[in-house]
């Protein structure tokens, strides 16, 4: 449809400038049948919509009873219209209910907070960021103090007890200060149950961290984010006038530059709803917070787990290592939001947690000490295969031991010998070395090669370095250099 500024402009192209439809229609951006009706029109109109008789216009007056007598819902008088012969839909008797019987909208009182009474919380979603290998939901936490405004957030990775306990804990430090209460939502980190007419069952995690802290954990109603409108104002402002259109590349360039938005922006503006700067009355309130807690509150979370073969433990889709022995075994893992560790009996493993997806984390002494403990077992097993060749392998390990340096050498090659030749030739082979006195993989391998000889001619010589001592040379003739 023609605005009235189009519709002139439409005849003043074509009457002066003589434009023809099709350049209309392009000048416009209308189509031509759009243009040849609009210039049929000696003036400008609107279109009005036509109006078709309702199926429901019979039944006002009876509807209109209805309403005086009882506040019916739209879907209770359209039953009961209905068995009385209605034929019409449902949306048409919603849209009439309506419009004679407008929804009331809400009225609130307006919350008052004394200096130290209460702060509140509460979460906020501004996008995405790259972390480890994957993105990650950039989360917001904001606590406000409800008397002065004063203000503290930080991006966190993922809404979990243990970021929403030190965040609680970090904003503490922030305001120098604890109040009396902390204002929450339903969130599952703080309440596991509150319906409108029972008692709130608060997450135990969070009432011992309250405990430590000293403050008392209250729960909103069910649906009523009126109720801690503080801070839902001050997410939306964190949304709109800091993350909208921003870009970081890690949660420690978004925090960094959060922080100083807090203390050069958002703290020390003229607040609409006190007219004074929150970090002003920050001084006033701070007389009237608790201090904070001497030892820190245990903001970690604890869970049981099992190490699987390759000893690792996994949590949040990522591997941990843990030290080779308590592979397959029972262990407990208490997770932080920047460290976590490993308990048996004590603790065994500790690495810096990963926010990635499918990540292996290792520590190079758990490697080491599995290496060592498979470096271990498989010459064990080297031993004990040569051993099962012959009855004399012992007594000829023992007397290689003392006389070689690199025993596993020999051995390795004599067992390979044993499955090359089978072990009752390289057994009878050992039995003759040993009177020989020769204890070497070589001379071995060399007696199997020759074992098609029927008969053992003279003694073996091997010489040795001994046997040099013993050699008598004749001195040189030094006259020559004279």
């Amino acid at each position: 449809m023609l605005s009235e500024n189009e519709y002139y402009q439409l005849h003043v192209l074509y009457n002066n400038l003589h434009l023809n439809i099709a350049q209309l229609a392009e000048k416009l951006n209308i189509s031509e049948s759009s243009v040849r009706r609009w210039l049929k029109k000696p003036q400008y109109s609107e279109r009005s919509s036509r109006e078709l008789p309702s199926k429901l216009l019979p039944w006002h007056g009876y509807i209109d009873r209805l309403l005086q007598q009882h506040r019916y819902s739209a879907r209770q008088l359209f039953q009961m219209i209905s068995e009385e012969g209605y034929s019409g839909s449902y949306s048409t008797v919603k849209r009439y209910v309506n419009k004679v019987r407008p929804a009331e909208k809400k009225a609130f009182f307006k919350l008052n907070f004394t200096s130290g009474d209460a702060a509140q919380v509460d979460f906020g979603y501004c996008g995405s960021i790259p972390c480890d290998n994957t993105r990650r939901r950039l989360i917001v936490f904001v606590m406000v103090l409800c008397h002065s405004r004063y203000m503290y957030a930080e991006f966190i990775p993922c809404e979990r007890t243990e970021h929403f306990l030190q965040s609680h804990f970090n904003a503490f430090q922030y305001f120098d200060g604890i109040p009396k209460r902390v204002i929450v939502d339903n969130c599952k980190c703080a309440v596991k149950q509150n319906r409108r007419h029972g008692e709130v069952v608060y997450n135990s995690q969070y009432l011992a961290f309250a405990k430590d802290c000293g403050f008392a954990p209250d729960a909103c109603n069910p649906y009523s984010p009126n109720e801690k409108g503080i801070v839902e104002n001050a997410v939306k402002y964190i949304k709109h006038n800091f993350a909208k259109g921003r870009e970081f590349n890690s949660f420690s360039e978004a925090n960094l530059a959060l922080r100083h938005w807090l203390d050069n922006t958002a703290n020390i503006r003229k607040h609409s709803a006190t007219e004074r700067t929150p970090l002003e009355m920050l001084h006033d309130e701070r007389r009237h917070l608790s201090g904070l807690p001497v030892n820190k509150p245990n903001c970690s979370i604890t869970r049981p787990l099992k190490a699987d073969t390759r000893c690792r433990v996994w949590f949040d889709s990522n591997s941990y290592s843990v030290p080779a022995k308590y592979s397959g075994q029972s262990l407990t893992l208490q997770a932080g939001t920047e460290v976590v560790r490993i308990y048996s009996n004590g603790l065994i493993a500790e690495h810096v947690r990963c926010y990635g997806r499918k990540v292996d984390i290792v520590d190079p002494d758990h490697q080491k000490e599995l290496r060592q403990r498979r470096s271990r077992a498989r010459e064990q097993q080297l031993e004990q295969d040569f051993l099962n060749i012959s009855p004399y392998a012992e007594q000829f390990l023992k007397k290689m031991k003392l006389r070689e340096l690199n025993v596993r050498q020999h051995l390795r090659r004599i067992v390979v010998m044993a499955e090359q030749y089978g072990k009752e030739a390289v057994a009878n082979v050992l039995e003759d070395m040993l009177q020989f006195e020769v204890f070497r993989a070589d001379y071995v391998e060399q007696r199997l090669m020759n074992r098609s000889l029927t008969e053992f001619i003279g003694t073996l010589h091997v010489p040795r370095a001994g046997d040099c001592m013993n050699m008598e040379i004749t001195p040189p003739n030094l006259n020559i250099y004279n």
